[in-house]
């Protein structure tokens, strides 16, 4: 992921902590997070949708049963009338059959008691004329008639009760194995549809969970952006107060430029008086002599100079303000100057254009190499000497990483290289 530096904030490989913004990157995988939370939330609806669909069938075809259920009740009750009008019927029928049986036991006995005997022979041997025959012949065949009809008619009456008893039975079981099977299949599909509910149930917890997470996504969306234009805020200032302390520098560099102008004039002027003087002495020696008295005083002269400049460090002056400004703080800490050194200059201007090109991004050597140190958004000069030195907004692992870098004792040539915002410093 990319990481961005966080506006004024210096940089350095001695043991240094980045100090990284939310970024592009990091609004992409947000943004991504928050895709991905809208597709399971999409996922969870359309199952949602398919529950709700069975559920919906389940219902209907529980309303099914429930109607079948309440014509199997009505059919029963059809069914239990019909049987209580029936066993009434039956109950009729068993009273005329007792009746008949009765009658029929009542003439049997009168036939074995009395004598009697009712047949079509007797009746015509006993006739008292050819019309009492006949009169007498109709009247027992009317009676074997009846006797036979009411013989048939019983055995017809007790069948049908039989059949009618024997339907009525089947048909109600009919109607109770009907009701049993319905009452399964309704207890089946009612489990159907209670886990149904607990699966929709689940599902909108789901959902609800999804929808959370999503809108804690946004939220820290929105405080990424929020950041991110607090940054630029801090960034577009920074840049503002960089500038002024640029032409602040600039300003006192000129005043300064000025006032060792005119110390070099007087000092000059000093040297050119004293220099009169001891050509005036000079010239009243004799000739050997003077020789011998001038050479010895430049040789002193020379090794003096060369002995105050080794003891006080003086900085040698150059164009480059932060060279300039390092060599000052180095010195008025005891510590030897350090020089120039083109070759870290250049190695460091292409350091610089390659980070500043790159979005700010830290190359990863840097981390490994003990000789860089990194600024952006600091002015050069004195402003990022001083950041550096006093850890300004720095975050590092030892706590004086920029410090130990500017005060490095063995350290004696340097190389600055600026590119936009950006500070490179190489040394050797």
């Amino acid at each position: 992921m990319k990481k961005r530096i966080f506006a004024s904030l210096l940089l350095c490989s001695l043991a240094l902590t980045t100090i990284v913004i939310p970024g592009t990157a990091f609004a992409e995988s947000i943004d991504e997070k928050i895709q991905q939370k809208d597709s399971e939330i999409s996922n969870i609806k359309g199952q949602q949708s398919d529950v709700q669909t069975q559920i919906a069938s389940l219902e209907s075809t529980i309303t099914d049963i429930l109607d079948e259920g309440q014509e199997l009740k009505e059919q029963q009750t059809t069914l239990e009338t019909k049987s209580t009008e029936l066993k009434q019927e039956i109950e009729d029928l068993n009273l005329r059959i007792e009746k008949r049986s009765e009658a029929i036991k009542n003439q049997a006995r009168d036939v074995q008691v009395n004598g009697q005997s009712t047949t079509i022979m007797d009746a015509v041997l006993n006739a008292e004329s050819i019309t009492d025959a006949i009169g007498r012949i109709y009247a027992v065949s009317t009676i074997v008639n009846a006797n036979n009809d009411l013989v048939n008619q019983q055995k017809a009456d007790k069948e049908s009760v039989v059949a009618k008893q024997t339907e009525n039975e089947e048909k109600l079981q009919e109607i109770e194995d009907t009701k049993a099977e319905l009452e399964v299949k309704k207890q089946d599909l009612v489990s159907k549809q209670a886990d149904l509910t607990v699966l929709k149930t689940s599902l909108e917890l789901e959902q609800e969970n999804a929808e959370g997470s999503k809108a804690a996504l946004l939220q820290q969306k929105a405080d990424a952006e929020a950041e991110q234009a607090r940054i630029a805020a801090e960034q577009k200032a920074a840049t503002e107060k960089a500038a002024q302390e640029k032409a602040a520098q600039a300003e006192q560099a000129a005043s300064s430029s000025s006032s060792e102008a005119s110390a070099s004039s007087e000092t000059a002027n000093t040297t050119t008086s004293t220099e009169s003087t001891q050509n005036t002495e000079q010239s009243t020696a004799t000739d050997t002599g003077s020789s011998a008295g001038s050479s010895s005083s430049n040789s002193g002269t020379g090794s003096t100079g060369g002995s105050s400049g080794g003891s006080t460090g003086t900085p040698s002056t150059s164009s480059d303000a932060t060279l300039n400004a390092l060599n000052s703080l180095r010195t008025s800490l005891g510590l030897s100057a350090v020089s120039w050194d083109a070759g870290l200059a250049a190695s460091a201007a292409a350091r610089a254009a390659a980070i500043e090109g790159n979005g700010w991004q830290i190359p990863s050597d840097h981390w490994s190499r003990g000789d860089e140190v990194i600024a952006i958004m600091w002015a050069p000069g004195n402003s990022v000497i001083m950041a550096w030195y006093n850890e300004t907004g720095m975050s590092t692992a030892t706590g004086s990483g920029h410090r130990d870098w500017e005060i490095n004792p063995t350290t004696t040539r340097v190389g600055f290289g600026y590119s936009g915002s950006t500070i490179v410093g190489h040394s050797a």
